[in-house]
Order: structure tokens, then sequence, then C-alpha cells
């Protein structure tokens, strides 16, 4: 076995896959389980096992399109316009994912820029301190910073971040992988440690019966199938590994890669969530489970000499600030994608992608400090949902419908696994889609590990799906439409033609190579009307 060539392809994968564990962890880690174990009871790490290889398969369809030769158009835009025949449909994929990146992005930036606030505890209730500084704020003694330093503070976190992407691409995936990386090894560790003297201590009666409530008892599948939907929001995110890795297959990295970080990066996620539920409901009686602050943080306490709340602003800062810089790839390169509707995103510099860079860090601190991030937060789920359902049915077609493009894709699953992996990717898209439309913002949010972010807002988030969620991303896609529109006479203005999209069975070089004529197919898409080349 050639060790140096393995260590070498490990290297590589570790990169982009630390870039998918840093969107994934968003901080939250330490507060699970509590929002699967109130519906699937002591079945909770099973749920979150499960739920780690549902998004295994979505992570295994962000591969196969990343590494298509439509990467450079991105994952969501290149890849659906290309497959199903229409620039406007991917283009609408896409307009949801950016919505959902810069979103988060602002999210993060804003509970940042308040020193990172924990969620109001049990405590505070009960103690009257709910205005207390907490996070950052209570252990630096400092305070809580006022409306006009926090707006200050965001706008400089999102300057950092642009900061570490304008030094360069594989720079910027190193800073976000390495405290992402060390997150994964610093907290598996102390989980690992207090479980350990822990077993002679384990609560057997959380898992026995393994169904302790009548509710549980009458429909045990049911519940964890319910669990399993509930757990899956705890890798959104974990597609920013397809998108890291694609840069590298850029700068001539293989499809190994390209393969294996976006599914190592589900892997290790599923790993930790799942040891974290376990160490948790083990340590910590479930009746009491969803009373603890911070399930993890308390178990691990017990048993070792940690503090929860210290320990849970360390973690959940580094792994915040990480995920800012991570989920700046993602949401920058579908923007590039949709410079083919709007040459002006294409200009400058292609690595790093400065204007792309600049357009989406600074919008996330224009809506921090408008104080417009509640409701961006409307489309944050639902939009990044509804790609993911885009992406994972592409791929799941691509071998039927455009076999020449699947055949230059550097990663094809294939065979029965293959074919179950993308079956997979579509069903976990589908019912992360539909728990997002039938819930509120605040609970499937809360449901991700960005849940401590989520201390910013308290409970004005909550609001009826039918009058919030649905409304707000059916109104996003439309001004996607309108743009598109405007995009069109934009195009036709400066005499800018696009290349004809194929119908399947075409030979896609051939077709690119002459880049003239115009799709029958797409005549009356208005992005896709072709103008004479300039």
């Amino acid at each position: 076995m050639d060790w140096g060539r393995l260590g070498a392809v490990a290297a590589r994968t570790a990169r982009p896959a630390g870039v998918g564990l840093a969107a994934t962890l968003g901080g939250g880690l330490l507060y699970l389980p509590g929002g699967v174990a109130g519906g699937a009871g002591p079945q909770a790490p099973l749920a979150y096992l499960l739920a780690g290889g549902g998004a295994g398969c979505l992570a295994v369809a962000f591969a196969v399109v990343a590494s298509g030769p439509f990467a450079e158009r991105g994952p969501v835009y290149g890849a659906v316009s290309r497959v199903w025949g229409s620039r406007r449909l991917g283009a609408l994929a896409a307009w949801g994912a950016l919505a959902g990146y810069v979103a988060l992005l602002a999210l993060l930036a804003e509970w940042l820029g308040r020193l990172a606030p924990l969620p109001a505890s049990t405590g505070a209730y009960v103690s009257g301190t709910l205005g207390a500084p907490t996070g950052l704020a209570a252990l630096s003694g400092v305070g809580l910073p006022g409306p006009l330093v926090g707006d200050a503070l965001a706008a400089t976190v999102c300057l950092l971040a642009l900061g570490v992407h304008l030094a360069g691409t594989r720079r910027a995936v190193v800073a976000a992988a390495v405290p992402a990386w060390g997150v994964v090894l610093g907290v598996g560790a102390l989980l690992v440690a207090a479980f350990l003297p822990g077993v002679g201590e384990f609560v057997p009666a959380n898992f026995d019966p393994l169904y302790p409530t009548s509710g549980l008892r009458r429909a045990p599948l049911r519940s964890l199938v319910g669990g399993v939907g509930v757990a899956l929001f705890a890798f959104l995110g974990v597609e920013a590994a397809a998108y890291a890795a694609a840069v590298d297959r850029a700068e001539g990295d293989g499809p190994r890669t390209l393969g294996l970080a976006p599914v190592v990066a589900a892997a290790v996620a599923g790993a930790l969530v799942s040891l974290t539920a376990l160490v948790a409901l083990g340590v910590i009686d479930w009746t009491r489970l969803t009373l603890a602050d911070i399930p993890a943080a308390a178990a691990i306490a017990a048993y070792l000499p940690v503090d929860p709340v210290t320990l849970t602003v360390v973690v959940s800062t580094a792994a915040g600030f990480a995920a800012l810089v991570a989920l700046g790839v993602p949401a920058a390169r579908t923007l590039v994608g949709l410079a083919e509707l709007y040459p002006p995103l294409g200009r400058g510099p292609a690595e790093p992608p400065v204007v792309a860079l600049v357009a989406v860090y600074g919008a996330a601190a224009a809506l921090a400090v408008a104080d417009l991030v509640a409701p961006a937060l409307y489309v944050a789920v639902p939009g990044l949902a509804l790609s993911y359902l885009a992406v994972a049915a592409t791929a799941a077609a691509m071998p039927v419908r455009r076999p020449d493009l699947w055949a230059e894709c550097g990663f094809r699953p294939t065979g029965a696994a293959g074919r179950v992996a993308l079956a997979g990717a579509v069903a976990v898209a589908a019912a992360l889609v539909g728990v997002t439309l039938a819930s509120d913002p605040a609970t499937t949010l809360g449901l991700t590990l960005h849940r401590d972010a989520l201390a910013v807002f308290e409970f004005e988030l909550v609001s009826d799906p039918l009058g919030g969620v649905v409304p707000a991303i059916v109104a996003w896609e439309l001004i996607g439409v309108g743009l598109l529109l405007v995009v069109r006479d934009y195009r036709k203005s400066l005499g800018i033609e696009l290349p004809a999209l194929e119908e399947p069975g075409e030979d896609d070089r051939r077709e690119r190579d002459s880049a003239g004529g115009t799709d029958s197919s797409d005549a009356a898409d208005p992005a896709d009307e072709s103008v004479p080349e300039p």
C-alpha cells in the first residue's frame, strides 16, 4: 500500500470536507439532541445516524453535479439548466439557494456582532435574569453592545470573512476547515472521555423501555421516521464540501476528491451528532432532557471538570466564525454561476471570485445593519431545501435524460448502490422541503446546528408557515422571474448571445464548439433568448 499517496488523498479530501463540516456545525452542536428527543424519544441517536446516511446520499448527488462539465456554472444553476434544458429553471433554483446562503451569513454576522449570545435558558426565566449578558459578553464582562456597536461589529466580521477569501481560495478553505476539524476532534474527544466513565452510571431507564411514553408505544416506527425527518436539518450546509472540492478540481485534483469530500463531511457530521445525542441521552434522564439548557455540554460537565457555559461559548464562537467563512464558498459560487445570465457578475479575478464575494458578504452585512435578517430567514431554509431537491432530481435523472453529460462527470455512482444513493437524495430533499413548508422558520432553523445564532431573535420569528414561509418563498421566486426579464433586456441591449442549450442526445462537445443557433425548446424562456454575438 502506498501510504504516501493515501496520505496525500486524505489531506486533499480533508480540506473541502472541512468546509462542509464548518458550514454544518454553525455552533449549536452542544444543544443536541433536544429537538429530536422530544419526538423520537430514546431513538434520537438512531434518528441522527439514519439522517447522516440520508445526508450522505444528498452529498453524493452534489458530488456528481460538481464533477460535471458545467462545474464552472455551479452545481445548482449549471447542472439544472443543462440537464433539464432550461436556464430559467436553473436560475430559479440557484436564486433560492443564494437567498438561503446570504440569509444564514447575515444571521451569523448579526449573532457574532452581538458577541455571540446563547439562547435563553430555563434558569434565566426562573431567576429573572433573562436580559443579562450571555456568551462572549458574559465571559469578558463587557456587557451587551449597543445597536450601533453591534451593527459595526456585524459589518466587521463580514469584512474579516471577506478578507480571508480575498487572501486566496485555498487559504479560505483552510481557514474554515481547520477550526471545523478542531471542533470535531475536540468535542468528540470530550464526549468519549465523558462517555467512558459514564458507562457505569448510564441511565438504563432512558432505553428500557425503548418507548417510554404511550405516544411512542402506539407508533414507534412513525416516531422514528419523524425523528429522522427532523434530524436531517442538522446537516444543512454539508453540500459546501462539494463546492470546495470543485475548486480543488479546477486546480488539478482528481474526481476522487470531489466524490469523497462531501461524503466524508456527511459521514463525520453524522457520527459526531449521533455520538452527541447518545452521550447526552445516556447520562441525562430522558424526562429531564428537554429541560436541559445545553444537553451535550451538561453531559460532558457531569463527568469532566468543564464549565458547560464556557465550553459552549468557545465551541459555538469558533464554529460560528468558521461557518461564516465556509458558507461564503457556496454563496459566491452560486452567484458566479448566474454570471452567464448577467455578465458583470463574472468580471474581475476568477480565483477568488472577487465580485461575487463582495456581493454576498456585502448583502449579508447590509441585512444585519438594516435589521432585515429576520424577514430574510423566511426564505433561508426553504430556498436551500428547494435547491437540494433540484440538484438531487437532476443527478438522479441525468443518466437517462442526458447520458452524454453523465459520461463527462468525474464522479459517477454506478450499480444498485448508486441508484439507491441518488434515489435517497431525492427522498431526503423532498422531506426537507415538506417539513420546511409546513413549519415555522424558527422551528426549522432551531433544528439546524445554527440554532444558537437564533438567540438574537428569541421568539420574534414565530409565525404561521402558510402566512410566512410559503408566501415569502413564492414572492422571492417571483422577484427572480422579474430579474430574469430585466437581465434578458440587458443582454439584448448589448448584443450578448447565450449559447444554445442542447436537447438530450445531442453531442455536447460539438454543440459547445459550434456555439451557434437557438434551441427551440428554450425559445419561450425569457432567460434563454439568444441574440447575435457581438
